[in-house]
């Protein structure tokens, strides 16, 4: 018969086991993390703090950089439409796109009419490359529309990229239409792992289909939905909406976000002076986006249905 002194040392090898077996895993994802995460942005925070000496290559520490970024994100006109642009896209992309992507991804998950024909549609444009996306797009708005517009109403128009009146609303349909896909994908994936018999006996006791989406698959999904909504702040900054795919280097001023801005100036600084300007530029975006994010995680986790 097994003694309490044999069991006790029986539990705590397996113990042994299970903490080897979770080190060994959790090696790699760790090492990730920091070195690619805490290490890269690490080296950007002691950067914003830098003043380089282009000459000698020598560099002081200084808060001349936070200063200068902060008179640019408040004083340059350019910068404060970029803001517009980048609030204005995050804000239609989210409250537009995401009822849409759950009514979407409700329709396929019911099975009803064309639902299959939906999901390839809706998820079509992730899988084909983005240039070929924007090519096939930039075409459809830019010739052919004005084309059908000519022939069936006689009506001569600009194409809705030419005209600077329409252009950033094309591009802002754009980015919603592809951003249907990775969405809709995951929440009809997630509704399919509803119980049925939760469904049926909320039909048997007089629920509609409104009432089965909203107080039935809508709390089992909120989970995914939240994360989305989450991760989602962090695009209000990096967000590019396709414009280095549509215009290149050379986007309209008044159609640059945050995230194009800053890739452009990036990718075209020539100096060490000019990436501690950036670098404090992104800090003081982190400084604002993280509270944010916080605050969102919050509300959603506080006020967001319950599964009971």
């Amino acid at each position: 018969m097994e003694t309490v002194k044999q069991k006790k040392k029986r539990i705590l090898r397996a113990k042994d086991k299970d903490l080897i077996f979770y080190t060994l895993m959790m090696i790699f994802p760790v090492a990730q993390f920091a070195v690619m995460y805490i290490g890269v942005n690490f080296n950007s925070i002691l950067l914003a703090f830098k003043s380089v000496d282009t000459l000698s290559g020598t560099y002081t520490w200084t808060f001349s950089n936070i200063t200068k970024a902060f008179k640019l994100f408040t004083q340059s006109t350019a910068l404060l439409l970029t803001a517009k642009n980048s609030l204005v896209a995050y804000v239609v992309l989210t409250f537009l796109g995401t009822p849409l992507g759950l009514m979407f991804s409700y329709y396929i998950y019911k099975k009803l009419p064309m639902s299959n024909a939906f999901r390839v549609i809706l998820f079509l444009p992730s899988i084909i490359s983005g240039i070929v996306m924007v090519t096939i797009f930039q075409f459809f708005v830019e010739r052919a529309i004005p084309a059908f517009a000519s022939q069936l109403f006689g009506v001569k128009m600009k194409g809705l990229l030419e005209n600077p009146g329409s252009r950033y609303a094309t591009i802002i349909f754009y980015n919603l239409w592809v951003g249907f896909g990775t969405s809709v994908l995951i929440y009809s994936n997630g509704m399919s792992g509803i119980s049925q018999e939760m469904v049926e006996s909320a039909y048997l006791d007089g629920a509609t289909g409104l009432t089965e989406f909203w107080k039935i698959t809508l709390p089992m999904i909120y989970p995914t939905l939240s994360t989305f909504l989450i991760t989602g702040i962090a695009g209000l900054f990096t967000n590019q909406i396709a414009l280095y795919s549509f215009y290149g280097g050379g986007a309209p001023e008044d159609l640059q976000t945050y995230g194009y801005y800053l890739y452009m100036k990036t990718k075209n600084a020539t100096s060490d002076s000019e990436y501690t300007l950036l670098a404090a530029m992104g800090l003081l975006l982190t400084v604002v986006v993280v509270p944010l994010t916080l605050g969102v995680k919050w509300a959603l986790e506080k006020f967001g249905p319950k599964e009971d």
